[in-house]
């Protein structure tokens, strides 16, 4: 597990919709309230990440980088929205600089 991901971990904990959090290899995993779960994956050796909001065993939301989106004005990086659409992702990549805007925009989902 690397530095990045065990400050990820810390700072999950500040926010007051995160129950719980635990560490699958390269993933971090938010337990969240009403369900919801957060899986953040990064390796800093290869560059990749990605954030997935899941809610019974289905992806909400999510950001990545995995090069199979060509189309994306910001390829590799890209979006999946609520309604499966691909977007363009302006996220850095890194989970540090990264984490309060993916936060920020699954607060506004799990608060409907």
């Amino acid at each position: 597990m690397t530095e990045i991901l065990k400050e990820v971990a810390k700072r999950l904990l500040d926010y007051d919709f995160v129950l719980k959090v635990e560490f699958l290899g390269t993933k971090v995993r938010a337990y969240l309230v009403h369900g919801y779960v957060l899986d953040t994956y990064y390796n800093q050796t290869l560059g990749k990440y990605s954030y997935t909001l899941i809610k019974d065993n289905k992806r909400i939301i999510g950001w990545d980088n995995a090069p199979h989106h060509i189309s994306v004005d910001t390829y590799p990086d890209h979006f999946h929205d609520v309604d499966g659409k691909i977007k363009p992702s302006y996220l850095s990549g890194n989970p540090l600089k990264d984490l309060d805007k993916v936060l920020n925009a699954i607060e506004n989902i799990i608060k409907r």
